[in-house]
């Protein structure tokens, strides 16, 4: 299971890390263009935007499988190790239903409707770009699963203290 999350963790830093250079090479051809060579680039913006959507789910799902996410742990560490630890699941598996109703489900139905619209400027299809909300999903869901079965291990062990 280490091996997925690294092998994820290095797609969604990849995939995020080309995103957000061509956003840049993209916001700056636009500057140029419209204020040095005083030409129109109207389809860059809206790729721009697009990629935007994109960077901000996978990157958001790095951080969640990172654990670097904004997280309140003064509440939780006022228990014991093991409640902890039963706190820890239960949020867990809130974490797998509303990500799999909402993102995934959700997320495949909002790309099924908009798959035949397409963007003013550039006609893509709305359908590619609301698709980054199931994917990152399912990322977050396979970082929630890695994350019970580490708690599975760190529940062993705490045991055997």
């Amino acid at each position: 299971m280490n091996k997925v999350k690294y092998a994820l963790d290095k797609a969604l830093i990849a995939i995020s890390s080309f995103l957000l250079i061509a956003m840049v090479v993209l916001s700056t051809w636009q500057v140029l263009a419209r204020y040095v060579f005083n030409i129109s680039s109207p389809g860059t913006e809206e790729i721009t935007r697009f990629m935007l959507i994109w960077f901000g789910l996978m990157a958001a799902a790095y951080v969640f499988g990172a654990k670097k996410h904004i997280g309140i742990l003064f509440f939780r560490e006022k228990f014991e190790i093991k409640t902890q630890l039963l706190l820890e699941r239960i949020t867990d598996i809130i974490i797998l239903v509303t990500v799999a109703a909402l993102m995934v489900f959700g997320g495949i139905n909002i790309v099924m409707l908009t798959s035949a619209q397409t963007a003013a400027a550039t006609g893509i299809s709305m359908g590619l770009v609301y698709a980054a909300l199931p994917v990152s999903g399912v990322c977050i869901i396979l970082y929630t699963i890695h994350s019970m079965v580490s708690h599975k291990s760190r529940e062993k062990e705490e045991v055997i203290l």
